[in-house]
């Protein structure tokens, strides 16, 4: 086999298998690597929701409205059927403080052409009939938002990119890049040289290690994100649920501690998806402690008292990445020529099927569909040589 390529994708969740796709439909030799399997990552953990209205409003609002586009002919370009469906979502509104925040967020998305509605706390069971309203004032409902079965579509991409000629590295670790006179050259691993004058980082949480290879220190950060998901269950759940309280605004966490949000579905398959909570920590680890079970199990069940005879058949915790603003980090890096980011995406899954097709075109034409200055690598610059 040989070890030349055109273009190197290291990270194979979501994104990664898009870009290796599509890298590879562009009749690019193309290899795509990761330190694990497949979807090992961030992408392991996901619900699986294609989430609208918590949509980051600044800067990202063209970037996902060209995304959802993409859904449509998804899985008759897969020539596969990978769960997609449609439901709602209910942002649950806990305090008066979350209702004012909620009622400034629904003017903003209805002037961006997103319908959304405040529900008041009397009429949330008639968006979700086994939801405990008590101790609730409300919810900003939206109900064209979407699930997906997160291993049918990567192992969908996979399938298609291997027919047209992908090779794949498992369970290999990338310990250096091969920088001469500024252009990228190759990757090292601990037992090979692979070379390519192209390669793109889809490596979420694991981002800034590998920045760390090249004498960058990028400000893509994580938390681990936990969860835990029960046994089959009749359908109970009509929406994706999630807080409020995700977009109030919190003190720094210490390492180690616990801060626990609600984030609940239904996947397609009859499970409950049951979470949050959000750890920072300074290591990868795939262990819940018991507090963070413990937490997520009294939040669900202070809103669905019913679940409380669900038995939860495992947890998991896996490395979230993000950005100070919220954004990804997609594009060329500045200074290193033939290297390219598309990480830290915030709504990454209904991005996925776009990002591929982005990143294609930029590495063979330099130039994309859409205005990527938002999103831009090292956009302030801030790193260290």
């Amino acid at each position: 086999m040989s070890n030349v390529f055109d273009v190197i994708v290291i990270g194979a969740g979501y994104i990664g298998s898009s870009v290796a796709y599509h890298l590879c439909a562009a009749g690019l030799r193309t290899a795509l690597f990761d330190q694990g399997s497949m979807a090992a990552g961030a992408s392991r953990a996901s619900y699986g929701s294609i989430q609208i209205q918590d949509l980051e409003l600044s800067k990202s609002v063209e970037l996902i409205r060209l995304a959802r586009t993409r859904l449509a002919t998804l899985e008759e370009n897969l020539e596969q059927k990978v769960g997609l469906r449609r439901i709602g979502g209910l942002l649950l509104i806990e305090n008066e403080n979350q209702w004012q925040m909620m009622e400034a967020r629904l003017k903003a998305l209805h002037s961006q052409g997103i319908h959304s509605e405040l529900v008041p706390a009397a009429h949330l069971r008639e968006v979700e009939p086994r939801l405990d309203t008590s101790t609730l004032l409300g919810g900003l409902y939206h109900d064209d938002e979407g699930q997906i079965d997160p291993f049918r579509l990567i192992w969908g991409y996979l399938v298609q990119a291997r027919r047209l000629g992908l090779q794949e590295f498992y369970f290999t670790e990338v310990t250096g890049f091969d920088v001469k006179n500024g252009r990228l050259e190759g990757i090292i691993t601990p037992h090979e040289y692979y070379s390519a004058g192209r390669v793109v980082l889809c490596t979420g949480a694991y981002t800034r290690q590998l920045g760390r290879l090249l004498g960058r220190e990028w400000d893509i950060q994580y938390i681990l994100g936990q969860a835990m998901v029960t046994d089959p269950a009749e359908p109970v759940l009509h929406n994706h649920i999630s807080s409020a309280s995700f977009f109030e605004e919190t003190p720094a966490d210490q390492e180690g501690a616990v801060r626990v949000g609600l984030a609940i579905s239904q996947s397609i398959h009859g499970h409950l998806l049951l979470g949050e909570a959000m750890v920072v920590a300074d290591t990868f680890q795939s262990w819940v402690p018991n507090q963070s079970l413990q937490a997520i199990a009294g939040y669900v069940l202070r809103c669905f008292p019913s679940f409380c005879r669900l038995r939860v058949r495992r947890s998991w915790s896996a490395p979230v990445a993000y950005t100070p603003d919220w954004c990804p980090w997609l594009g060329p890096v500045p200074g290193i020529e033939g290297l390219f980011l598309a990480t830290a995406f915030r709504s990454t899954v209904v991005v996925t099927p776009l990002i591929g097709e982005l990143v294609t075109k930029l590495v063979t034409g330099g130039k994309c569909d859409l205005n990527i200055d938002n999103f831009l690598p090292e956009r302030n610059l801030d790193y260290a040589h």
